[in-house]
């Protein structure tokens, strides 16, 4: 059994926000991309993640983005967000996966994918607020912090889900009292996001549609971009989709612009 004393502990470790990435989403939310950029090139480490995900197949430039003006300025104040959010991500990304089948290349993809899904979801649905924009980057790294806590008893793990066919969403509940959304909650409160968006983040995981929350929309579409994305192949044999089981049931007018919006620009 892991403690809540372990996991408190845990989600301490945590580092708070970089100042270079409050700085950076200060001046992109004033609109100043021009400042953004200037703030972004002051950090060697920001700058190398800026280039490396956006020059993913997933953003379709044919040529390499290589600065940070150029980088702000081809995809817009709303995704140019949505990388600056996504920097927390590295401050707890491990070197080396040892409980989930994966990497850091993998995960970065994974991350990649959610941002620029998640910008077109907001931007169609008109709720582009920074907090919002930001709050795709919770699931993920709660995702980390699942594989470094199952790290010390992974044999466990292992154990149960060989012997008893546990899945990690069953396991994580059983050794922790926790489900996933839980875990996530307790990240995004470490990142001082505000209560809206720590109950918009604990929803996901529930099973009342009827969600009775300020961003009843956005969990709707959170959800639906979640089992979308977990269900491509690399993140199915990772074992990371199996860490929990998102109702499903949507209405069609939804589920229809959902599509409708992921499959938008594609070649």
């Amino acid at each position: 059994m892991l403690s809540q004393t372990t996991i408190n502990n845990y989600i301490e470790t945590i580092p708070p926000v970089p100042e270079v990435v409050k700085r950076c989403a200060d001046a992109l939310e004033s609109g100043d991309m021009v400042y953004a950029a200037d703030i972004a090139n002051e950090d060697r480490a920001f700058m190398h993640y800026l280039q490396d995900i956006v020059n993913k197949p997933i953003f379709g430039f044919r040529d390499e983005i290589k600065n940070a003006r150029q980088i702000f300025g081809i995809l817009g104040i709303s995704k140019a967000k949505q990388l600056v959010y996504g920097y927390y991500l590295l401050l707890i990304l491990p070197k080396r996966w040892e409980v989930f089948d994966f990497s850091t290349a993998k995960f970065q993809n994974f991350q990649a994918n959610l941002i620029f899904n998640w910008a077109k979801i907001v931007k169609d649905i008109k709720s582009d607020s920074s907090e919002i924009i930001a709050a795709i980057s919770i699931v993920p790294a709660a995702l980390v912090v699942c594989e470094m806590l199952f790290r010390d008893i992974n044999s466990t793990v292992k154990l149960l889900r060989d012997v008893k066919q546990l899945s990690y969403e069953n396991i994580l509940l059983k050794m922790t009292g926790r489900t996933f959304f839980d875990i996530a909650s307790l990240v995004a409160k470490k990142w001082d996001f505000s209560d809206s968006i720590v109950e918009l983040i604990a929803s996901i995981g529930k099973h009342d549609v009827s969600y009775q929350v300020e961003y009843s929309k956005e969990v709707e579409y959170m959800r639906l971009l979640l089992i979308y994305e977990l269900s491509r192949p690399v993140m199915v044999k990772s074992g990371l989709s199996d860490l929990f089981d998102i109702e499903s049931s949507f209405s069609d007018e939804v589920t229809l612009n959902f599509y409708k919006i992921i499959e938008e620009g594609k070649a």
